[in-house]
C-alpha cells in the first residue's frame, strides 16, 4: 500500500526553480490486485521525489554555496555585519590620516560616507546594489539612529542646565543669527534655481523658497555635538551657548520644514503650529514632572547617594531615553532631540551623571 502526500509550494519557504514542494509518502509492501507487488509504485514515488526540491533550507552556509552578501529580510545579519565592518574600517583609516591635520573624528565619518556612497565607490558597477542594496539601508539607518540617540543622551548628560539658563539671551541671538543668514542665502539660491530647473506647474514659488531656505538654515546637530565633544568645549560657556543655540535652531527648522511639507501636500497650515506647541509641551513635561520624579526614584533606590546607578535604575534610564526619542519622533521632530532631553533629566549631583557616563560612553 502506498500513501503519497504533496504540499506546495509553501509561501513560508523560500522559492527557487519555480517553487519548492514537500512530498511525503509511506510504502507498505503488500500485494495489490492487478499490480502484483508494490515495487512499481515505489519506482513511481522515487521518480517523483527526484523532480522536487526539499522544503527545508540548507544549513551549510558558504559551504553549501550560499553568497554571504545576498540580502534577505529573514536573515539581514550577514550583510549588516559586512556593512558595519566596512564603515568602521573606512572611518578608522581616515581618522588616522586626518589626525595629523587636527581634524575631529566626525569629519572622517562624513568623508567615509562620501567614499562609500554613490559619489566614489558607488560608481563601481553593482557595488551599491551588492553591498548597500536599498532594501538593506533601513537596518543600517536604524543602527545609526540608535547610536545617535544614545550619543545625544550623553551630550545632554554632560550639559549643565544652569549655564543654559544664565546664557539664554546670548543663545537666542546666536541661534537667530545662525538661522537668518543661511535662510536668506537659501532663498536667494532658490530664486535662481526655480526659474531654470523647477516645473512651475508642480511646485509653487513660495513653497520652493521656504523648503530650500529651511534646508540651508537647519543645523547638523549631531555633527556640532561631536565637534564640541572632541574639542572639549562642551563644558565651557562658549560650548553651552553654541549647543543650546543649535538645539533652538534645529527645533525651529524642523517646525518650518513641517510647514513646508504641509503646504506642498495641501494639508492644514496649522500643522507646523501644532508641532511647535506639542514639542514645547513635551519639553516642559519631561524637564519638570519627569525630572523631579526621576530624582525622587534615584534617591529612593539609594543610587543618588551612592553616586552609582543600580541595575534597576539603568533599566529605567534606558527606557526613558528611547521613550523620549519615540515621543519627539512621533511629534514630527527628530528622535535625537528626545535623547538629548532625556540627558537633561539626569541630576548632576554626587557624581551620579559621571558614573552613568562612564557606563555608556564606550558603547
Amino acid at each position: 500500500m502506498l500513501v503519497v502526500g504533496i504540499v506546495g509550494p509553501s509561501p513560508a519557504v523560500p522559492r527557487s526553480g519555480g517553487g519548492k514542494w514537500i512530498v511525503f509518502f509511506s510504502v507498505h509492501r503488500t500485494t495489490m490486485p492487478g499490480f502484483g507487488y508494490s515495487e512499481s509504485i515505489i519506482d513511481i514515488g522515487k521518480s517523483l521525489y527526484r523532480h522536487v526540491v526539499r522544503a527545508a533550507p540548507t544549513q551549510g552556509g558558504v559551504i553549501s554555496g550560499e553568497n554571504p552578501v545576498d540580502f534577505s529580510t529573514k536573515d539581514p545579519l550577514r550583510l549588516w555585519v559586512i556593512q558595519l565592518v566596512l564603515v568602521v574600517v573606512t572611518t578608522q583609516i581616515l581618522s588616522l590620516l586626518l589626525r595629523f591635520m587636527r581634524q575631529p573624528r566626525v569629519i572622517s565619518e562624513v568623508i567615509a560616507g562620501v567614499i562609500l556612497g554613490p559619489s566614489i565607490l558607488g560608481r563601481i558597477p553593482n557595488f551599491s546594489n551588492t553591498i548597500f542594496p536599498p532594501e538593506s539601508l533601513p537596518y543600517l539607518t536604524l543602527t545609526a539612529n540608535i547610536g545617535l540617540v544614545l550619543f545625544l543622551f550623553l551630550v545632554g548628560l554632560e550639559t549643565d542646565t544652569r549655564v543654559i539658563r544664565r546664557n539664554a539671551k546670548y543663545s537666542v541671538f546666536v541661534a537667530a543669527g545662525g538661522m537668518i543668514l543661511p535662510f536668506s542665502m537659501g532663498v536667494g539660491v532658490a530664486s535662481l534655481v526655480y526659474k531654470k530647473f523647477v516645473d512651475h506647474d508642480e511646485v509653487t514659488f513660495g513653497n520652493f523658497l521656504l523648503f530650500v531656505g529651511v534646508a540651508f538654515a537647519i543645523t547638523a546637530f549631531p555633527v556640532l555635538c561631536r565637534i564640541l565633544t572632541e574639542l572639549k568645549l562642551l563644558e565651557t560657556t562658549v560650548g553651552i551657548v553654541v549647543l543650546s543655540a543649535g538645539v533652538g535652531n534645529d527645533i525651529v527648522a524642523w517646525v518650518l520644514l513641517a510647514l513646508a511639507v504641509s503646504l506642498v501636500n495641501a494639508s492644514s497650515n496649522l500643522t507646523a503650529l501644532w508641532v511647535l506647541l506639542a514639542t514645547t509641551a513635551f519639553t516642559i513635561f519631561i524637564l519638570v514632572p519627569i525630572r523631579y520624579g526621576f530624582i525622587w526614584l534615584a534617591r529612593r533606590t539609594g543610587s543618588l547617594e551612592d553616586g552609582q546607578p543600580s541595575t534597576f535604575l539603568m533599566t529605567v534610564i534606558l527606557l526613558l531615553v528611547f521613550c523620549s526619542a519615540f515621543c519627539t519622533d512621533v511629534l514630527g521632530v527628530h528622535p535625537i532631540f528626545g535623547g538629548f532631553l532625556a540627558g537633561l533629566v539626569i541630576p548632576q549631583e554626587s557624581g551620579f551623571a559621571i558614573a552613568l557616563t562612564e557606563k555608556l560612553e564606550d558603547l
